[in-house]
């Protein structure tokens, strides 16, 4: 039987979050996007080896319900497949029992945790969940990231960047953060897609998880790429923003972020930067794939399952 508990309930169970977004801390600062927040067990069980947090707005459970993905906590990789079975089983016993009208979960990408999302996967389609289309997702591997290229094209921009005087650095002051960002929406503006959070909102995440701000500066010392990750993981950053000026495209300085960026958290000791979505609903933006695999990028698949009636 699924029932929900009290946070500090759920904690005792689950000390560590294996990702953000599921982090106490996180929850707080975006729980007023949903009706109410659920900490999910299985109380079948004696020994509570996995939980979900979610959000219910009009009357359907989401997880995440503001984030790039969210939803379970686990003991450890290797929780039993029966426990992962029974949950998800009870799970939509749940929905029926709370009359919800459906459900809707995005598993976290599998650099996170590759043995629970092997699991929940097979359980999720044999228990006869909706699987969305699977979304590409993008990481590069810090582990073999050497300074080489897959493709010379890009090395060859590296080095064209470094020739017009081009200069990378971490943006700490205010002024700095706000030409970074600055940058990221000109770029979006300029590629006619839309910026969904504000430097305000980047602000309040990082009261909760570290955000690294990042700007390349030309020959004059003008802003002309940047890049805003989070660092809410021992092992992996991940990617929120990055782009250039359109006006300054011909400086090679996406390249030349990624390079320095790449660099700078292997330097740190991360072995992977999360990428993100290079799809929608399924669907892939071809360019982009492309663009994040001659950066050296491996694609994945990122998974979303449903129940009900759940609106796109």
């Amino acid at each position: 039987m699924i029932i929900d508990i009290s946070p500090k309930e759920y904690k005792n169970y689950f000390a560590h979050d294996p990702y953000p977004f599921i982090s106490e801390g996180f929850i707080n600062l975006v729980n007023n996007k949903v009706d109410r927040v659920v900490r999910l067990i299985d109380s079948s069980h004696k020994d509570v080896a996995i939980g979900l947090v979610a959000g219910i707005k009009d009357n359907v459970l989401l997880a995440p319900f503001s984030a790039p993905f969210g939803g379970f906590h686990y003991k450890y990789e290797a929780v039993f497949y029966d426990r992962i079975y029974d949950f998800l089983l009870h799970l939509k016993q749940y929905i029926t029992e709370w009359n919800l009208e459906g459900l809707s979960v995005t598993l976290s990408p599998n650099i996170y945790n590759p043995t629970i999302n092997a699991k929940l996967v097979n359980a999720f389609i044999r228990l006869g969940y909706n699987m969305n289309t699977p979304d590409i997702l993008n990481f590069i591997d810090l582990r073999h990231f050497d300074g080489e290229w897959c493709k010379s094209e890009v090395r060859q921009n590296c080095k064209r960047a470094i020739r017009q005087g081009l200069s990378f650095s971490e943006a700490k002051d205010e002024a700095s953060i706000k030409e970074a960002f600055q940058i990221i929406s000109e770029n979006r503006k300029g590629q006619n897609r839309n910026i969904f959070m504000s430097l305000e909102d980047i602000m309040e995440v990082n009261d909760v998880i570290p955000v690294d701000f990042f700007l390349v500066r030309n020959s004059n010392g003008e802003g002309v790429s940047a890049g805003v990750f989070y660092r809410g993981h021992e092992q992996i950053s991940q990617g929120v923003f990055v782009g250039d000026l359109l006006s300054a495209r011909k400086l090679a300085a996406v390249d030349f972020i990624y390079l320095n960026i790449y660099n700078f958290y292997k330097e740190k000791g991360f072995n992977f930067i999360d990428l993100g979505k290079s799809s929608t609903d399924g669907e892939p933006n071809v360019g982009l794939v492309r663009f994040k695999e001659i950066h050296n990028c491996i694609s994945t698949l990122g998974y979303t399952f449903q129940l009900g009636n759940v609106k796109p």
